[in-house]
């Protein structure tokens, strides 16, 4: 297998050369060529709607109950509809949970922040989050 792939690596670079020259092969072999563009299409797949929600998460320890929280905050003055999935692995077994979450405008003050409480039996752990917003 691997060397299918490193005879392939070698005709992309070949045919890289007899194409585009020095400048496309060497745009070819710098990672950091390859890093800038694989961030600009990251970019180019937010919304807009995800560029105006800020997000915080942390492990807190309440009254005596161990709670995973993510919190959000509109910064634009349009209304935002975020769809927030938490999955928690902790010493003490999993944990995961789903909320919708609507924030008001920036200018509504306290409606534009809310966040989402999950009860796990430790504060501390590892934790995946993804949320996805949409403008309503």
């Amino acid at each position: 297998m691997t060397t299918v792939v490193r005879c392939l690596a070698g005709a992309a670079f070949a045919a890289a050369l007899l194409i585009g020259g020095g400048t496309l092969a060497a745009n070819w072999l710098s990672p950091a060529s390859a890093a800038n563009e694989q961030a600009a299409k990251a970019e180019a797949d937010v919304s807009p709607e995800n560029k105006c929600v800020a997000d915080t998460t942390q492990f807190k320890a309440e009254d005596k109950h161990a709670l995973f929280i993510v919190a959000l905050e509109n910064k634009c003055e349009q209304r935002v509809k975020c769809e927030v999935s938490a999955n928690i692995k902790t010493a003490r077994g999993k944990r995961h949970g789903h909320a919708t979450l609507v924030l008001g405008p920036r200018s509504a003050g306290a409606d534009a922040k809310k966040s989402y409480n999950l009860r796990v039996k430790v504060a501390g752990g590892m934790a995946q989050v993804e949320r996805d917003c949409t403008a309503f």
